[in-house]
């Protein structure tokens, strides 16, 4: 009797210890970032560096799919772990402990119609058009905080492309490492193009742990991994292989 409860307060702990490995993830689809197979599975820079980061750290990350800000929230609340592709404000600071370095950046970006694209040049043209923008995004101020402009929240930039081909919006902003992704299909590219006008600005892009519950340990091993892999050129790789480039990020 007293081995059978022995085994028994074996297997708990064991199960207890996997569990403390364990780190949920939240995310969504963002080519070529977050992408997804026939069958639903995902794949992307993201989901290989996801890959590597739990191979080499000894956590099990289980990623969960699910529309950005309801990921966000679950960040905030606690009833998540962990995120990728986090853009860095203020505010989400509040509630995200970032991992340094970053390890992608990308540049916000204007697209239009194409015959509009040359003619839209300065921040001021914005007035009085329907900007499309995916909700609780950081892209760039002052448009991220400017209240006077007709903006259009979804879930997420492929819903913008179909939006800006239909003429239910007239511009919307985004993230030239995903919306130049999408435009390598030419149907998409005869109808969508970045405007001459360029933000002076860009986003680096992080992992990020909630700062609800005790991430110490998880936050200072991810950390090491994710310095080594930059070290070691295998973002810059993995990032080329999705046809991604990012200035300033792999010296």
């Amino acid at each position: 009797m007293k081995v059978a409860w022995l085994v028994i307060a074996l297997l708990l702990s064991f199960q207890a210890a996997a569990e403390s490995l364990s780190l949920k993830v939240m995310t969504d689809v963002w080519p070529p970032f977050r992408m997804l197979t026939n069958n639903g599975k995902l794949y992307g820079l993201d989901i290989d560096l996801l890959h590597e980061v739990e191979q080499r750290s000894g956590y099990r990350l289980v990623v969960e799919r699910a529309p950005w800000a309801r990921g966000l929230a679950a960040l905030q609340s606690g009833r998540a772990d962990m995120m990728a592709g986090l853009a860095k404000t203020p505010e989400r600071e509040r509630y995200i402990n970032y991992l340094e370095p970053a390890y992608m950046a990308c540049a916000p970006r204007i697209y239009v119609a194409p015959d509009s694209a040359p003619l839209l040049t300065t921040y001021q043209q914005l007035a009085g058009l329907r900007i499309g923008y995916v909700l609780d995004s950081a892209y760039f101020e002052p448009f991220d905080s400017d209240k006077s402009l007709n903006k259009v929240a979804v879930n997420n930039e492929s819903q913008l492309l179909g939006m800006l081909a239909r003429g239910r919006i007239q511009a919307f902003v985004g993230t030239d490492c995903q919306v130049d992704h999408e435009l390598r299909d030419p149907s998409k590219a005869k109808l969508i193009a970045k405007a001459a006008y360029k933000p002076a600005s860009h986003t680096k892009l992080y992992l990020g742990f909630s700062r609800v519950g005790d991430h110490a340990a998880a936050v200072e091993r991810i950390t090491q991994v994710l310095q080594q892999l930059r070290a070691e050129g295998w973002i810059k790789h993995r990032a080329q292989y999705y046809g991604l480039e990012s200035s300033g990020l792999f010296e």
